[in-house]
């Protein structure tokens, strides 16, 4: 084993001569860079555009002048996903998910105003990103560095002699491994630390970014470990370095190509999501006759009343009981039955989705190009799963805000009823907006099944490549 360093300086000598790496490792890096621009030119816009429609959405709110707080709830305004410094890296699904969503009475609005919506041609071809070079673009670099670091050998007669001296097979593959890996760091890691002052810039210096990004460089690592061993593995396995690289290019157009796109369409197959008209009829339906249709909307939002006026104490006291505050309690039922409408079809849709993403990871299993796409936009909080979380978190605050409207509604009216009219005091009264992102740990539960299939590829790599270290051929 203490021949594996010369060997590595050898091997990485001659990967540096041979003029591949700088040729094809330049235009990796060129691509890698000019893609970071563009992400991180897309991000500040996106930053800017949020803050600007953030603001102009709460002077409107607070300056909306006097009206009944229920005209305000139904007048509504309107809350903004956070934008992240990481999606420079790997923009992920928010591309087709929208990034405001309205907030008004009666009604859960699902996200609009995605980016695919104004530009659909460009969006279907695929975002260009740093994360799409990097899986996509540096394992055809570590396939095009390495599939002769074996088969050269045995061609020029070499191995034959290093073999003969004693060399033992496990110090060459080390050494080979260790060129490889040393020959793809020499052009990463300048890129990357380029990568951390960009975001630096964008404001991504607080702790969660960083453990983000340290994740994301750690999986990254694996799955460029995962093709540099299959292709030692491919090189000490096959009769000649071209029969390696045809291999190999078969294998990432496999993995990286095919199987995404197979898992895609089955998945949207086997779970395929409604239209929004048949969800917005759906939703209609139910609101007049309950989920499971024997129960009429009338019917159930008295039922609410009577329980929600016995919770406040007035269920004994008839004609006693200020007409403002019956009708704020039946404000109040009539949203409780339809958030219980609403919760019932979103979650339905939204499960659906999850169903969608969990049978794409599951080819992660057999392509590891999949798992880290999705272990990627994870750790960026690009995907689904932070979507949903932000969703989640903004029915909440709606249910609130309109609890509180209507109970100022109630508590205030008296004998004007409905001509009351609340001032601005009510609407800076509201419930903060203040949505926070999940921890990375988050991501790595929520992807816990794609970084279980990089491990396994991971050592099926190491463990192919060992043994064709093995059982390499002389001759």
């Amino acid at each position: 084993m203490s021949l594996v360093r010369p060997i590595a300086t050898k091997e990485l000598q001659e990967i540096i001569r041979d003029g591949r790496l700088r040729l094809l490792g330049g235009i990796v890096v060129i691509l890698a860079l000019a893609a970071l621009a563009f992400g991180a030119q897309q991000t500040h816009r996106a930053q800017e555009a949020r803050e600007h429609a953030s603001e102009r959405a709460e002077k409107q709110w607070e300056g909306q002048g006097e009206k009944n707080p229920h005209v305000a709830a139904h007048y509504g305004t309107h809350v903004f996903a956070p934008t992240s410094v990481a999606t420079a890296i790997d923009p992920g699904v928010t591309a087709y998910l929208g990034r405001s969503v309205k907030i008004e009475a009666h009604k859960r609005n699902l996200a609009a105003h995605s980016a695919a919506e104004d530009s659909a041609s460009f969006q279907r071809m695929g975002s260009f990103s740093v994360s799409m070079v990097l899986l996509l673009l540096v394992p055809l670099l570590i396939i095009a560095l390495g599939h002769g670091l074996w088969s050269r050998e045995r061609e020029s007669g070499t191995l034959r002699q290093l073999l003969s001296t004693g060399v033992e097979r496990k110090s060459l593959l080390f050494g080979k491994a260790i060129a490889l890996f040393l020959s793809i760091a020499l052009l990463l890691v300048p890129a990357a630390v380029l990568v951390l002052g960009v975001l630096w810039a964008l404001g991504g210096g607080d702790a969660s970014t960083l453990m983000r990004l340290a994740l994301l460089g750690l999986g990254y690592c694996v799955y460029f470990g995962i093709f540099g061993g299959l292709t030692l593995y491919a090189s000490a396995a096959s009769g000649s370095s071209r029969a390696a690289l045809v291999a190999m290019i078969g294998a990432w157009g496999l993995f990286c190509l095919v199987l995404p796109r197979a898992a895609t369409e089955v998945a949207s197959a086997a779970r395929p999501l409604p239209s929004q008209a048949s969800l917005a009829r759906d939703v209609a339906k139910s609101l007049e006759v309950g989920i499971d249709g024997n129960l009429e909307r009338e019917a159930a939002v008295e039922a609410l009343v009577e329980d929600m006026l016995a919770e406040e104490g007035y269920s004994d006291t008839g004609m006693l009981v200020d007409a403002a505050t019956i009708s704020g309690v039946e404000l109040q039922a009539e949203a409780r039955w339809e958030d219980s409408i609403h919760d019932h079809h979103m979650r339905a849709l939204s499960d659906q989705m999850s169903a969608q993403e969990d049978f794409v990871t599951l080819a992660g299993f057999l392509s590891p190009f999949v798992a880290m796409r999705s272990l990627s936009a994870g750790l960026c909080g690009t995907d689904y799963a932070h979507h949903r979380h932000f969703t989640e978190y903004t029915e909440g605050w709606r249910k609130s805000l309109v609890t509180m409207l209507n109970k100022a509604f109630a508590d205030n009216a008296g004998d004007a009823g409905w001509d009351y009219k609340a001032g601005p005091e009510v609407w800076k009264n509201a419930p903060a907006f203040n949505y926070a992102e999940p921890s990375p740990t988050f991501a790595l539960q929520v992807h816990l099944r794609s970084v279980l299939a990089l491990a396994l590829w991971a050592f099926l790599s190491l463990g192919l490549a060992l043994r064709s270290a093995q059982r390499v051929r002389v001759t």
